[in-house]
């Protein structure tokens, strides 16, 4: 299903290449494109593990018509010194996932000529589930699209309930590509599947027009003095700051508040940006319950095998 779901949704043919460099013990490895590519006899080529210049050239001289990344493996290729001088002129678009692209990094692709299709999906379901069109790259900038042929969706609040456009609830799914189980734990399948419904622990949004935008995970929000923080919404201001290069925040305990924000920060190499910098850049653009209390610079962001940034590893820090 996810394989004839891909095909359909991103026209997929036999004259498509890419570059693979994902694990194949990760689902993206290979169920984002491997899979859908060997049904339809494109061509792939894979590389053991991730290389910035190495993908880069690779797909230009190969004529790679699809880019796939997440956005962590997206900001390396686009820091690559072959970044501005590869032509990449047989690339229909990239396809973008695992978590939020920035904004700021979406426009770096779209000035080199290649829209970005970001999308969204999950190992229990899929894995490719949301996709949004290249067309809307612009127009709907964020967005992870609308849902792929034969998913069912639904957004809803802590009881259940469906929740109206442009309100935040739990991203909900059903269909013939959800998972059966967990394996050999009943008790995790019983609390993630209701009635054939899967719980994504994904927070989202769905506008008026119909398209999706992810606001964090359900886990990852936390209540400060009794008000919902997501820190995504953290992450996407701090980022604008000049000199910041990557950011991560955790909700941690307090006393008087119940939870805090506490940002962890990773800077361009000639930035001397100081606590101070960030505390005003976000009482400017933050209502105040949601300004981070604590900020950590830190050399890197700890990433697992597919280069999603790991928030549980942060709590040790």
């Amino acid at each position: 299903w996810n394989s004839i779901n891909t095909t359909l949704r991103l026209n997929i043919s036999q004259h498509d290449c890419s570059v693979i460099f994902l694990p194949f013990f990760h689902t993206g490895g290979w169920n984002v494109l491997t899979t859908p590519f060997f049904h339809r006899g494109a061509r792939i080529i894979f590389l053991k593990k991730f290389d910035a210049d190495r993908v880069l050239d690779l797909s230009d001289k190969e004529g790679a018509t699809i880019l796939f990344g997440v956005p962590t493996t997206m900001d390396m290729l686009a820091r690559s010194n072959l970044f501005p001088s590869v032509k990449l002129d047989k690339v229909r678009y990239a396809i973008v996932g695992g978590e939020p692209m920035p904004i700021e990094l979406i426009q770096t692709w779209h000035q080199r000529g290649i829209a970005i299709r970001q999308g969204y999906g999950l190992t229990e379901f899929g894995p490719n589930v949301f996709s949004l069109n290249e067309e809307d790259a612009i127009r709907k900038i964020g967005s992870i699209g609308f849902s792929n042929f034969y998913i069912e969706t639904k957004v809803v609040d802590d009881h259940g309930q469906l929740v109206g456009p442009d309100q935040v609830g739990e991203l909900w799914l059903k269909g013939p590509m959800c998972m059966t189980e967990y394996w050999n734990n009943p008790k995790a399948t019983a609390e993630t599947i209701t009635d054939g419904w899967l719980h994504t622990g994904d927070l989202v949004r769905q506008d008026m027009d119909g398209y999706f935008y992810v606001v964090g995970r359900k886990k990852d929000m936390f209540k400060s003095g009794g008000e919902n923080v997501y820190p995504a919404e953290l992450e996407k201001v701090i980022r604008t700051l000049p000199g910041v290069r990557e950011v991560a925040v955790i909700g941690v305990p307090d006393r008087k508040w119940g939870e805090v924000g506490k940002a962890f920060i990773t800077l361009e190499p000639t930035a001397t940006l100081t606590e101070q910098d960030l505390i005003g850049h976000c009482v400017k653009n933050l209502a105040k319950f949601k300004v981070p209390k604590f900020y950590s610079f830190i050399a890197e962001l700890p990433k697992g095998d597919s280069g999603k940034i790991l928030k549980r590893k942060l709590l040790d820090l």
